[in-house]
């Protein structure tokens, strides 16, 4: 199963293995967007579990200001499910979390503090 962990880059103190859990047994595969914060986790999760890691950062040079946003949708149509692990206040995390729900891709969200 692809597994897109996505979250807020603002947020700090957690570890690998405070995601680990979230993550269905069959997980065959890593989605991530390359950034600080949780996307740094999901990486050093990837790492730990030998999972093959799709990163999609941002381009933009072809999307201007909208490049996360849209790097976030192109994040969640890769995935079979969607780990967010949201804050509850970061925009763009809460986007994705949106759009998850009107494209019917299953999602989860996992709130955390800063």
């Amino acid at each position: 199963m692809r597994v897109a962990v996505i979250g807020s880059r603002d947020i700090c103190g957690l570890t690998p293995d405070f995601i680990i859990p979230y993550l269905p047994k069959n997980t065959t595969q890593l989605i991530s967007g390359g950034a600080k914060g949780v996307d740094f986790l999901a990486q050093k999760v990837a790492e730990a579990r030998s999972l093959p890691l799709l990163c999609l950062r941002p381009n933009y040079n072809r999307y201007g200001r909208r490049a996360p946003i849209l790097r976030n949708y192109e994040i969640c149509r890769h995935a079979e499910l969607v780990l967010a692990f949201w804050n509850m206040n970061s925009p763009g995390t809460r986007s994705a979390i949106l759009y998850c729900i009107r494209h019917g891709i299953p999602v989860r969200v996992i709130p955390v503090e800063k």
